[in-house]
């Protein structure tokens, strides 16, 4: 299959397993000890269509987002090894699962923490990993310029809100410290500030 990029997708879809019955599943449980606590799993045309009682990978949900580089970047699989136990779950949100729908906070990726970056001009591409919760899901994104020299402080906070995917690329506008932070908000509030992240631009 061929796929164009970036990918916009005009009507996203939100399909996620129920969060208590995903975290029961265990490494190591059978294929029918997965479908008896998640049921059958999804026909997936990104796995190859319907779902077949072999497949390595079972899909149970999946963030289809507004834009992502890639069709189907966030899923939620159960993947099984040649005895047909389970010996993967991968999930869009690392493991961190909302108690009751209000979304939890995000967990930043990238940069790394502390990263010096030397390219002119000084794109900064800034991602996390997708909160939980209940969805559509938007991001709130703040961005801090600190002085060249002497100690670290930060001003011009500059805010981006109602982001609906979980990245967002900017200028920054020169060479000194910088950090930024992100919060999610859904129908039900707004989550925590994430930690900051910090950077540094030397060009």
């Amino acid at each position: 299959m061929r796929y164009t990029f970036p990918h916009f997708t005009p009507s996203p879809e939100y399909v996620q397993p129920d969060y208590e019955k995903w975290a029961a599943v265990r490494i190591g449980m059978s294929r029918d000890d997965v479908v008896s606590q998640l049921g059958p799993p999804l026909d997936d045309e990104f796995l190859g269509g319907k779902s077949r009682p072999t497949d390595p990978y079972y899909s149970y949900g999946y963030l289809q987002m507004p834009m992502l580089p890639h069709p189907r970047t966030y899923d939620f699989l159960i993947g099984f090894d040649d005895d047909g136990t389970v010996f993967t779950k991968i999930d869009p949100f690392n493991g961190r699962f909302s108690t009751d729908g209000s979304p939890t906070s995000p967990e930043i990726i990238i940069p790394t923490d502390r990263a010096a970056f030397s390219h002119y001009p000084r794109i900064l591409d800034c991602r996390w990993f997708p909160s939980s919760g209940l969805y559509p899901m938007t991001y709130i994104f703040e961005l801090g310029a600190g002085q060249p020299f002497g100690p670290e402080q930060f001003h011009g906070e500059e805010i981006e809100s109602d982001l609906p995917i979980p990245f967002f690329m900017t200028t920054f506008g020169g060479a000194q410290p910088g950090r930024f932070r992100v919060k999610a908000k859904n129908k039900l509030g707004e989550s925590d500030w994430s930690d900051y992240r910090y950077f540094s631009f030397t060009v």
